[in-house]
């Protein structure tokens, strides 16, 4: 077995008292970074024979010190941490330092200087500092140095996928058996494959938006004075233009899905009246090692763009339907709504994120927005492919296309 989780101990921090007057009162507290400001005053307290202020019956629970937000060392100073009226005024440094080994106490107090030999009443006389004694006191009220498990370690699926990829958002919402299901299929397909598409199937990718470039011309065509962008006699053109041999008969027209993609994608803006492609669409339609990768951050980020964040159930389904795409399991971009269907029934029901689409709602009720239908969504996706279409073939599943939906995934 290759898998080990690596052992944490949380940082610590050296807290040095000195005195000018009374070296005898100097010590050296060791500790967690994390641990409360009391623990560093009750420590020094008792390393100089004072009794401690604070009860530890009623602390916090010291297991948890390693889940504090860490103070940033240098900013403590003797005012932050208020000590108590002493007949001497300690300067306090503070020093970032390595853990002690696993077992040895959580918090322990050090001198440089030896205590002179106990005399006189025990019963009233400050006690002396005696290293071991008074650091078997301080692990008696606050244990020892211990490992901790962070599930951060246990987030990776696999250490090969990132974290914030859409494919690890569906491995996060999936049953358990399906999980390890889609994983191995992950590996059969090679979708973590490092690759470079060849400079053809670049060219086929970006034929359609290359095609609505010339279309545009240097000059663009007239806005639609009901719409504000391309007329329908336009698109018609546009459509007969890119080979798909669209017209008014058909379902819908499909020079209008480019249309609408570019205008997502920021390829064509509007001007004095006219329609016209960006610079930016100019230099994007010419094909280069980044060009499928960049078509993928077009289309593969519908739900992150529009919300400001991924909504975790919508992005697993997107994630739904770019694998049916990338894997080959969809043929024709219109059988995606069914492949969706299907995998969505496999998120895990328990799972209060991904089990519904309640904690999307929630999530987008927080920044003003309504999640609206969530095929939508999916729509969004298919519109964006199908501006990949080739020439008789809209719609249908290309090379070129499953590339564009595996690099949008990983």
């Amino acid at each position: 077995m290759s898998i080990q989780i690596p052992v944490h101990v949380t940082s610590f921090m050296r807290v040095e008292f000195t005195t000018a007057d009374h070296p005898e009162f100097d010590r050296a507290i060791t500790m967690p970074q994390t641990a409360p400001m009391e623990w560093i005053v009750d420590a020094y307290l008792l390393s100089i024979g004072r009794e401690p202020s604070e009860n530890p019956e009623f602390d916090d629970d010291s297991d948890d010190y390693y889940e504090r937000p860490r103070p940033v060392p240098e900013s403590l100073d003797r005012w932050r941490m208020a000590m108590p009226a002493l007949d001497h005024r300690p300067d306090v440094i503070v020093r970032t330092v390595d853990a002690p080994p696993l077992g040895a106490p959580l918090v322990a107090a050090s001198s440089s200087t030896t205590s002179p030999a106990a005399q006189g009443d025990w019963l009233t006389q400050a006690a002396p500092f005696r290293e071991d004694d008074v650091n078997r006191e301080l692990m008696r009220r606050h244990g020892v140095v211990m490992p901790y498990f962070d599930d951060r370690d246990m987030r990776d699926v696999d250490p090969r996928i990132r974290r914030s990829s859409r494919i690890a958002t569906l491995l996060s919402g999936l049953t358990p058996a399906r999980r390890l299901a889609l994983l191995a299929h992950i590996d059969a397909i090679g979708l973590l494959r490092e690759s470079v598409p060849d400079r053809a199937m670049v060219e086929t990718a970006v034929a359609p938006l290359a095609g609505l470039v010339r279309f545009l011309g240097g000059t663009g065509v007239a806005q639609d004075p009901v719409t504000g962008w391309i007329s329908d006699s336009d698109v018609e053109r546009l459509t007969r233009s890119l080979g798909w041999n669209g017209g008014p008969d058909d379902p819908y027209q499909w020079g209008e899905v480019v249309v609408r993609f570019a205008r997502r994608a920021k390829l064509i803006r509007r001007l004095k009246g006219r329609v016209v492609a960006t610079t930016y669409a100019k230099n994007f339609v010419q094909p280069t090692r980044g060009t499928l990768v960049a078509l993928a951050g077009k289309i593969g980020t519908a739900t992150r763009e529009r919300f400001g964040m991924p909504l975790p159930r919508r992005d697993a389904e997107g994630a739904l339907a770019l694998l049916a795409i990338a894997d080959g399991t969809a043929h024709n971009l219109d059988e995606l709504v069914s492949h969706v269907a299907a995998g969505a029934a496999l998120l895990d029901p328990t799972d209060s994120i991904f089990g519904s689409d309640r904690f999307d709602m929630i999530l987008a009720s927080g920044i003003g927005d309504d999640v609206g239908d969530k095929s939508e969504e999916i729509t969004r996706l298919m519109e964006g492919f199908a501006s990949l279409s080739g020439p008789k073939q809209f719609g249908v599943v290309t090379p070129a296309m499953r590339e564009v939906a595996r690099c949008a995934l990983v």
